[in-house]
C-alpha cells in the first residue's frame, strides 16, 4: 500500500480549498478533490471538526462519475480512517470526494489517501460556473420533510441543488459560495425583530471565497430571500438593499471581468422581485454582462423540504429551467 500526504500534484482541486501542512481542506458546499488509478484498495485519513453531532460534515464518495455516490459520510471529530473501496483486482477507478454541507456546519480536512495503486488527477471540465447564494443554493433541508422540527445537517445536499443539477446538466464544472440564511443587507431575521442580522453578509463571504484560479464563464446569483425579512415593506429598506446589491454586482463583475452575471430570483417568495430586477437593468445599463432570471414560485404540491425549503422535486424543475437560461446566454450546445 503507498500513502499519499494530498497536495494538487496528486489530485484536481474544484472549490473552495485550502491546501495545508497536512492535506487538503474542504471549504465551500460543491467544494471536492478528484483522482483516477488503477487500484484495488483505496482509503483515507480525514480529519472533522464539528460542534455537535447534529451539525457534523457530509462527504459524498462518488466512484467513476456515477450521479449517485457510492458512500456518505459523517465526518466525525478527529482523525479517522475512512474506506473507500476494498476489491479482490485492481480496476482503472475514479474517485471523487465532495463536501456536501456547508462552511459554518463542520470542517473537512482530508490528509492522506493509502492505495495499492498509483493515482493522478483527472482532467477539469472546459465550462466553469460559479454560484453565489443562500440555503437554496447550499440544497439546506433537501432530504428532510416540512415537519422536520430542527435542521440538521443530514439533511442537506448540495448534490441534490438546482445550481448543481444544472452544472452536471451542461457539462460544467461548478463552484459556489453559500452560505444558509446569508442575504445582502441582512441574514433571515424573525417577524417580531427590526434591526438586521449583519454579521455574515454575502458581500463579505464573496471576499472571503473568491477563487481567482477558477475563471468562470458565467456567475449564477441567487440573492435577497433573506433580505426580505427584513426588507418587508419598507421602501427605504428596498432601496438599501437595491444599492447594496448593485455594488456588490459591480465588484463581482470587476474580479471576473469576461464572465456573465445571471441573476434568480422568485422561487420561495417574490416580494423583492421587480426590486432585482431593477438592479439588472441599472447593471446592464452601466454596462456590466448581466440577465435576469424569474424562478417560479415552488409549488407545494411538489413537497417541501426542513424549513419549508425546496424539495428534491423543486430543484430538479427549476435545474431545466436555469439550464436553458444559460445554454441561450452562453450558446452551448447540450
Amino acid at each position: 500500500m503507498q500513502k499519499y500526504k494530498f497536495g494538487e500534484h496528486e489530485v484536481r482541486v474544484c472549490g473552495k480549498a485550502v491546501e495545508t501542512e497536512e492535506g487538503i481542506e474542504l471549504v465551500h458546499s460543491g467544494s471536492f478533490i478528484e483522482f483516477c488509478g488503477e487500484a484495488s484498495k483505496v482509503s483515507m485519513k480525514i480529519l472533522g471538526n464539528a460542534e455537535g453531532g447534529d451539525f457534523a460534515a457530509y462527504l459524498g464518495v462518488f466512484l467513476n462519475e456515477n450521479d449517485t455516490p457510492e458512500k456518505i459520510w459523517k465526518i466525525e471529530n478527529g482523525l479517522h480512517h475512512y474506506e473507500i473501496c476494498w476489491k479482490s483486482e485492481k480496476k482503472n477507478t475514479i474517485v471523487k470526494i465532495m463536501k456536501l454541507t456547508e462552511v459554518q456546519y463542520g470542517a473537512v480536512q482530508i490528509n492522506s489517501v493509502d492505495t495499492d495503486g498509483n493515482i493522478k488527477p483527472t482532467e477539469p471540465k472546459a465550462r466553469k460556473l460559479l454560484f453565489i447564494g443562500d440555503s437554496i443554493t447550499a440544497g439546506y433541508g433537501v432530504n428532510g420533510e416540512q415537519s422536520d422540527p430542527v435542521f440538521t445537517t443530514k439533511t442537506e445536499d448540495v448534490t441534490k441543488a438546482y445550481p448543481y443539477l444544472t452544472a452536471k446538466e451542461v457539462s460544467a464544472d461548478p463552484e459556489y459560495i453559500c452560505w444558509s440564511g446569508g442575504g445582502i443587507i441582512s441574514r433571515w431575521i424573525s417577524p417580531e425583530t427590526e434591526l438586521p442580522l449583519t454579521d455574515i453578509l454575502m458581500p463579505e463571504l464573496f471576499e472571503t471565497g473568491k477563487d481567482l484560479d477558477f475563471i468562470p464563464n458565467l456567475i449564477s446569483i441567487n440573492l435577497g430571500t433573506n433580505d426580505a425579512s427584513y426588507t418587508r415593506d419598507d421602501r427605504s429598506r428596498k432601496e438599501e438593499f437595491a444599492a447594496r446589491y448593485l455594488t456588490f454586482v459591480q465588484r463581482i463583475s470587476t474580479v471576473y471581468p469576461d464572465a456573465h452575471i445571471l441573476l434568480q430570483y422568485g422561487l420561495m417568495e417574490r416580494t423583492l422581485l421587480p426590486v432585482i430586477q431593477a438592479v439588472v437593468e441599472e447593471c446592464s445599463r452601466q454596462g456590466v454582462k448581466c440577465s435576469f432570471l424569474e424562478l417560479p414560485l415552488m409549488n407545494k404540491k411538489d413537497g417541501m423540504g426542513t424549513g419549508e425549503h425546496p424539495s428534491v422535486v423543486t430543484h430538479k424543475k427549476t435545474a431545466d429551467i436555469l439550464k436553458e437560461k444559460i445554454l441561450e446566454i452562453m450558446d452551448w450546445k447540450e
